[in-house]
């Protein structure tokens, strides 16, 4: 068994966050895993790219065309990294952008969102538009945003351990005060998904 995972964002977002929950939940459950971050935030806003590889692995990094998953925490992100999707990866990709300073500045456009989910379609037509952010302020915070799409992922795809593995790796990393939120966010991404999965996937 192998499992490819990227997940991609902007500094701020919470994108090793949800690698290092992702891996130690996975852990948790005995697999074998191997992770990397290549772009790291030396500040906020900045590109973020991290690889998580779970089963038969040894390489932390996954190659080109060789992801199961995207996980998106901001659009242009996802366009950013397609390098890494197949015909058969699945995207899940959180649609409120987040605007670089180059565009604020004038020097520089950001991309439709339309335009970015039929460029990712035509690599892949598994792509998941959904505004995760959402979700994630009716839990209680923006900032839980990556846990919603952590849900997500356990509602769309079948992964080789289970979202109870999350929620123990929840508990052991995030300071206790925000467990709940996040446990939360957590439920409400994996109910959008078994609700909506029928038509989306």
């Amino acid at each position: 068994m192998r499992l490819n995972i990227v997940v991609v964002g902007v500094g701020g977002q919470g994108a090793l966050t949800t690698s290092g929950i992702i891996a130690r939940a996975a852990m948790k459950a005995g697999l074998n895993v191997v992770t990397a971050e290549t772009h790291g935030m030396a500040q906020r806003g900045g590109s973020v790219e991290v690889h998580v590889r779970i089963g038969d692995v040894k390489a932390p990094l996954i190659p080109e065309g060789g992801a199961d998953v995207m996980i998106a925490l901001e659009p242009a992100e996802a366009l950013r990294y397609a390098k890494f999707l197949n015909r058969n990866s699945l995207v899940i990709l959180n649609t409120r952008k987040i605007i670089p300073p180059s565009v604020t500045a004038g020097s520089a456009t950001y991309p439709d969102l339309d335009d970015i989910i039929n460029e990712l379609r035509k690599i892949t037509p598994r792509v998941i538009p959904v505004n995760a952010s959402e979700i994630a302020e009716k839990a209680g915070n923006v900032l839980a945003t990556n846990i919603v799409v952590v849900g997500m992922l356990f509602g769309y795809y079948s992964m080789p351990f289970s979202i109870e593995h999350v929620e123990e790796a929840i508990k052991e990393t995030m300071k206790s005060k925000i467990v709940d939120l996040n446990l939360k966010a957590l439920k409400m991404g994996y109910n959008q998904a078994i609700s909506a999965r029928p038509s989306a996937v």
